[in-house]
């Protein structure tokens, strides 16, 4: 076995982070990258055996030093507790490594001059061959390169491969993690779940794996018989490439007709799943994290979906499902209510497959408990196509992102963050700092394109809504509902059936620079909301009611609007819309049939309307400004058109 040396430096020493050396001190000694204890270390003499490694004592030549000594590991990571017991690592090279490759790399100039130098005449006429290749040494000793290739598979797509895949798996668990991988162009058939361990990489690309029982998918962490706490299950998996088929019945094709995920991971850290393809789920999942702490979705396809329930309830699953520790939504305990966090989805898509139809969500969750946050979700640059319920679903979401992403053909709304109503969880969730940005939304069926939603006793804050488009809306384009403070900005909503924008609740929104043309009700409503702000949008044309409509709210500044073409009045201040300011607003009827300029019922009092441009419709004053009753005030000192400081 070779032997590789560590130590000895005057950079080995053992110190504190205020530079303090550490003398006599134990140490672990594991393989770089797997974290595997190394427990057959040597004196420098390659052949004593060292029972354990410790720091200088105090009284020595070089306190706190660590001593030279000798393993058959080539790549090292030093660990030791600090005065908190909290376990410190860092990494370190064999040093033969450096002299072998060293001794490699002058060997290959050696012999490109060589053979360059006796070339007849000096110069080179015709290819210069070199009769053997020059490598790296000792790449097959690093734990990284440990390679598990699926071997005597029969690859049909019928027959059960599951032990032989398997065997890879457990020799790359047996050996404290390696790359599994499985020969692409083939059909592998499994009977039931493969399992994955620690530090696991299976490498796909080309093949595929089909379930072929009837109530199990294809690839989970756990065994059935094991329970972890928190994040502490198998972890550090990736899984690169292949296609994943579940093979969901279709009542033509397809043997699975159970509620099934194609994969699961379960209590872990960084599962990562890149460039594959998840297909024909059988209603469940196609992917679940639960209670994972760091799960990337990348560059993947999400492809065909099918509900075999006998009770044709599981419409609404996720082809990506975010989930707790919790009974009831968890494969195995503890049920401690951990939630997944830290979570990416990025580059995929979402949609049909070519037998089955798209899934009911692309992304979401709906599990819920006290106090318990899915915290730091970002999904990012997708496209989902056809889902039948809402592109994406947060629910009790916090601290995430939703951006750039393509989603159209819902059947209900593209983007929808929510969490429980308190009155009847019996528990109060208050998710903040939601961001939902560069979305692109085309004909949701029903529901509002982007909508979130709180409760009077549980409202949403750090709202941002910014730069999205929303076309051709079966209800709203957007709509917050119980939200403090939500910042709606720079977006399009263009045709929407019913409001354009609709903030319901809460207080203090900003709606500014907003376009909303072609909608089949009012294209700003602000109803039972305190404080809002609504600035420098464009709206045109309304199939009923108002441009702008403010109703039982206090405090609203609307201003710097343009309105064209409302069905009714182009701003209206509705009952019991108190101490409003309607100023820098400008209104024209172009060519449809607005009736009025700007209307305040008679219990929007306090209202301060001046500084607004109404002209060139052709309205008298009294139609222009309906405000009587009101206690409206038309003036500002120094006014000079009528009536008041307004321009008709």
């Amino acid at each position: 076995m070779a032997l590789y040396t560590f130590g000895g430096t005057p950079a080995d020493v053992l110190t504190t982070t205020a530079g303090d050396v550490v003398p006599d001190w134990p140490l672990l000694v594991r393989v770089a990258g797997t974290g595997e204890l190394v427990t057959a270390l040597y004196q420098p003499d390659g052949i004593t055996p060292l029972g354990e490694l410790r720091s200088n004592p105090a009284g020595s030549p070089a306190p706190g030093a660590i001593p030279v000594f000798k393993c058959g590991t080539p790549a090292i990571e030093y660990e030791y507790l600090d005065a908190a017991g909290a376990p410190v690592r860092w990494y370190q090279d064999g040093r033969e490594l450096t002299t072998d490759a060293l001794a490699a790399a002058t060997d290959a100039l050696t012999a490109s001059a060589t053979k360059l130098d006796t070339v007849t005449g000096g110069t080179v006429d015709g290819p210069v061959v070199f009769t053997q290749p020059i490598t790296a040494p000792g790449l097959a000793d690093f734990g990284a390169a440990r390679l598990f290739v699926v071997e005597s598979a029969v690859g049909d797509g019928i027959a059960d491969d599951r032990l032989r895949i398997q065997a890879a798996l457990d020799a790359a668990r047996d050996a404290g993690g390696g790359t599994v991988v499985i020969p692409a162009g083939k059909v592998y058939g499994c009977g039931t779940f493969l399992v994955a361990y620690d530090n696991t990489t299976i490498y796909a690309h080309g093949a595929t794996l089909r379930a072929i029982g009837v109530g199990a998918g294809l690839l989970r962490n756990f065994l059935s018989s094991e329970t972890f706490a928190g994040y502490s299950g198998h972890s550090h998996i990736t899984v690169l490439g292949g296609t994943w088929d579940g093979n969901a019945a279709d009542g033509a094709s397809g043997t699975v007709t159970s509620v099934t995920n194609i994969m699961n991971f379960i209590h872990a850290r960084n599962i990562t799943v890149q460039n594959a393809a998840l297909t024909n789920t059988s209603s469940a999942h196609a992917l679940e994290f639960n209670a994972v702490d760091g799960g990337r979705a990348l560059n993947c396809r999400f492809l065909g979906f099918k509900d075999t329930s006998a009770e044709q309830d599981r419409g609404t699953s996720e082809a990506i499902q975010i989930d707790m520790a919790k009974a009831g939504s968890s494969s195995i305990g503890d049920f401690d209510n951990t939630p997944a966090k830290n979570i990416l989805v990025q580059g995929c898509y979402f949609g049909p497959s070519d037998r089955l139809g798209s899934f009911g969500r692309a992304v979401g969750s709906h599990a819920a408990a006290a106090g318990v946050y899915f915290d730091g979700i970002q999904v990012i640059g997708n496209r989902v196509e056809g889902a039948a319920a809402e592109g994406i679903h947060g629910y009790c979401w916090r601290r995430s992102v939703i951006a750039d992403n393509v989603i159209s053909g819902t059947g209900a709304a593209g983007i929808r963050l929510t969490h429980p109503n308190p009155a009847t969880a019996g528990f109060s969730i208050t998710p903040h700092s939601l961001v939902i940005t560069g979305n692109t939304i085309d004909a949701p069926a029903t529901d509002a394109g982007i909508t979130i939603f709180g409760y009077a006793t549980a409202q949403v804050s750090g709202v941002k809504i910014a730069d999205n488009v929303v076309r051709s809306s079966g209800n709203t384009g957007i709509r917050t509902d119980y939200c403090t403070s939500p910042s709606i900005t720079a977006n399009t909503v263009d045709t929407a059936s019913s409001t354009g924008i609709f903030v319901q609740a809460g207080s203090g929104a900003t709606v500014a620079s907003n376009t909303v043309r072609a909608v089949g009700s009012n294209g700003i409503n602000i109803t039972n909301h305190a404080g809002a702000t609504i600035s420098g949008n464009s709206v045109d044309t309304t199939a009923s009611n108002h441009g702008i409509f403010v109703g039982t709210a206090g405090d609203a500044l609307i201003t710097g609007n343009h309105v064209v073409a409302a069905a009714s009045a182009g701003i209206r201040l509705s009952d019991n819309a108190v101490r409003c300011t309607v100023t820098g607003n400008k209104i024209r009827k172009s060519t449809g049939a607005t009736v009025n300029g700007i209307t305040a019922a008679s219990t929007a009092t306090g209202a301060v309307i001046a500084g607004n441009d109404l002209s060139g419709n052709g309205w008298t004053a009294a139609v222009a400004l309906v405000v009587t009753g009101s206690g409206a005030v038309l003036d500002w000192a120094g006014g000079t058109t009528s009536p008041g400081h307004n321009r008709i």
